[in-house]
């Protein structure tokens, strides 16, 4: 179910590790395969990430996706989804998302699309304090997993396992002949493809440390697979873990200040606790229907209570 986000979270893990640990040449040697162009979301660009509170980003029309008919069992909805997941990068750093998960539900039998609405990053006061840019915000929001299975143990429901299958992401380099076991490109060898098309290798994370007298740009590729497992506990909440594995490596940055030392492990912690609560029409801010990804932002305080002390 948490599939794009997760793996940002990972990498934001990694973006803070090389921060501290990183070496090898710029970017500049690093070829990329699309040229940048003009991809600000509707309300214009933004520098850094979202906040729950941002009245700048834009409550649009939004219809519900065509495939969600009228006739669907019980745990048909919208869902907002709250994940959390822990690294270690030689400390640890732990972080929150929010997604949309759409489900239609017959049987056992689930249609779901899920969507990473905002991916908070982790931040280590005083050393180092990492964004996401607009452009890479859009990908993310672009970027859905759409997959149908039985994916209920039983058609009761209730205290029913929920289980969708496996998931693997790769961002910064889609030219892999076999994604899930090619090598990722490096600064040395490969080629980084720039997903995130702001003209960079990789994708692109924004970095203020204490290593560089401004903000400084991060370029990386990743890959993360996993598993999710989950208890559908009432028909509006499920919760369950995710157990994440990640392979990662940096292809440029923009300053030699983010280059320090040596590579670190990045170890992601097992049994990421997640939390899906529907929603509905108290959540539907413009009335259209829909519980969009700007209205789950918007309100994800209200949604879960834990949100505000933890962001």
């Amino acid at each position: 179910m948490v599939r794009v986000a997760l793996a940002l979270l990972a990498c934001c893990a990694l973006a803070l590790a090389v921060v501290l640990c990183a070496c090898g040449p710029s970017a500049s040697n690093v070829p990329i395969l699309r040229e940048a162009g003009d991809h600000c979301p509707v309300g214009g660009c933004v520098d850094g990430g979202f906040e729950t509170d941002d009245s700048s980003v834009p409550i649009t029309w939004d219809p519900l996706e065509d495939w969600d008919g009228g006739d669907g069992g019980p745990l048909t909805g919208i869902f907002a989804v709250e994940a959390t997941v822990t690294a270690r990068a030689g400390i640890e750093v732990t972080s929150k998302q929010l997604y949309r998960l759409r489900i239609f539900q017959d049987g056992t039998s689930v249609h779901q699309k899920t969507t990473l609405c905002l991916l908070t990053l982790p931040s280590v006061p005083n050393v180092v304090t990492l964004d996401i840019p607009a452009a890479l915000q859009e990908l993310i929001e672009a970027t859905s997993s759409e997959t149908t299975g039985n994916y209920l143990s039983n058609p009761a429901i209730l205290e029913a396992a929920y289980i969708p299958p496996p998931f693997l992401d790769v961002l910064g380099a889609a030219d892999l002949t076999n994604p899930a076991t090619d090598p990722l490109p490096t600064m040395d060898s490969g080629i980084a493809t720039d997903d995130d098309n702001d003209g960079h290798p990789g994708v692109t994370l924004i970095a203020q440390t204490v290593t560089c007298t401004s903000a400084e740009q991060l370029y990386v590729a990743l890959r993360v697979s996993g598993e999710l497992a989950g208890t559908v506990q009432t028909l509006d909440v499920i919760t369950g873990l995710a157990q994440i594995h990640l392979d990662e490596s940096v292809v440029g940055y923009s300053d030699p200040c983010l280059a320090v030392a040596s590579t670190i492990t990045i170890t992601v912690e097992p049994n990421s606790p997640y939390r899906a609560q529907r929603v509905g029409a108290a959540q539907d801010i413009n009335g259209d229907g829909n519980v969009s990804c700007p209205e789950i932002i918007d309100q994800a305080s209200s949604i879960f209570p834990d949100w505000a002390s933890s962001n």
